[in-house]
């Protein structure tokens, strides 16, 4: 199988040209994809509704996931009860059913990521603390934005999409699906580069960090043993991906952890930016990981039913716990 290409703007700070980037395929017209087509024309009136009208909507759609996607449900259950101990089932119960609403509004976002200009999302972001982003890049360092998956994720690439961004993705299966998404987070007017995840060039990386670029990285799954190290994350232990500290140590960047977030009270989604993380990368890999899972602590308790509960975040346990899904 030939390797996924990258989504790359326009202009882009490693000038790679449109023929060598993701592309609009006449494939895509096919009958397997027919449906999809649907959905996307679907997707154009969701995306004219009413912001108000949207939000409902799509919380309703959370509403209808909760009750029918039991497998998701089960796997949120279990990652919430791990993390908060001391919370009763009623309250597991509350923030699951909320968090299945946020990921339904998500789900009829993805509609105005599609359809929207980027001038136009700007508008719809906001970027708290931006100060520490700024001063990082006039200083000519690079920074890594080091994010978890909120139920709002791609609000945070928009809000920075008009810095020189790179950042990674995971391949759909469907892939006009993965086309539509892959370009609606890396629009012609942006200035940035998306690479596959399981082709994404750490050595081209190394070399843009050095320079006052942004890396912005998803780091919080758990995907594998290799290059993890186990580490207090909220009342339990989880695999924590060291990769940040590696590309740290080459490079000496900023690294800043940051969430995206609704806010319900504003109508904007709010990219918090949290003070850069300091006496990182240490001598001892434990207390880096433990570094590492506090920033995502700190992030995730802005708004906890918005992080990404359905997600096998202890996909690895340590010898003698139990597998929780």
């Amino acid at each position: 199988m030939s390797k996924d290409k990258p989504f790359c703007s326009i202009n882009n700070m490693l000038d790679i040209k449109s023929s060598e980037a993701e592309r609009f395929t006449t494939d895509y017209l096919y009958p397997r994809y027919w449906l999809t087509w649907i959905v996307l024309i679907l997707s154009f009136f969701i995306n004219i509704m009413p912001d108000s009208f949207r939000i409902l909507f799509g919380s309703k759609v959370g509403d209808l996931l909760y009750r029918t996607n039991a497998k998701r449900r089960r796997i949120a259950k279990s990652n919430l009860s791990l993390c908060f101990k001391n919370k009763s089932e009623k309250e597991i119960n509350v923030i699951t059913r909320e968090y299945f609403r946020n990921l339904g509004r998500s789900f009829l976002d993805m509609s105005i990521l599609w359809w929207r200009s980027s001038d136009s999302l700007r508008k719809s972001c906001h970027i708290e603390n931006i100060n520490l982003l700024q001063n990082s890049l006039d200083k000519g360092k690079g920074v890594i934005l080091l994010a978890v998956h909120s139920t709002s994720l791609d609000f945070g690439g928009r809000s920075i999409s008009n810095y020189p961004v790179i950042s990674m993705y995971k391949p759909f299966r469907n892939k006009f699906i993965n086309w539509l998404i892959g370009r609606s987070r890396c629009k012609n007017d942006d200035n940035a580069v998306i690479f596959s995840r399981d082709n994404f060039p750490f050595k081209t990386l190394v070399k843009i960090l050095k320079k006052p670029n942004i890396f912005y990285y998803i780091g919080d799954e758990d995907l594998s043993l290799r290059e993890s190290e186990f580490a207090n994350f909220f009342d339990d232990r989880k695999a924590t991906l060291l990769t940040i500290r590696k590309i740290a140590q080459l490079t000496d960047c900023t690294i800043i952890p940051c969430i995206n977030i609704y806010d319900k009270t504003t109508g904007k989604y709010v990219t918090y930016l949290d003070e850069p993380v300091t006496d990182f990368p240490s001598d001892s890999p434990s207390k880096d990981a433990r570094t590492i899972n506090l920033c995502f602590e700190r992030s995730i308790s802005r708004k906890v039913d918005q992080y990404m509960w359905s997600l096998r975040i202890f996909q690895n346990r340590e010898k003698g716990k139990n597998y929780p899904y």
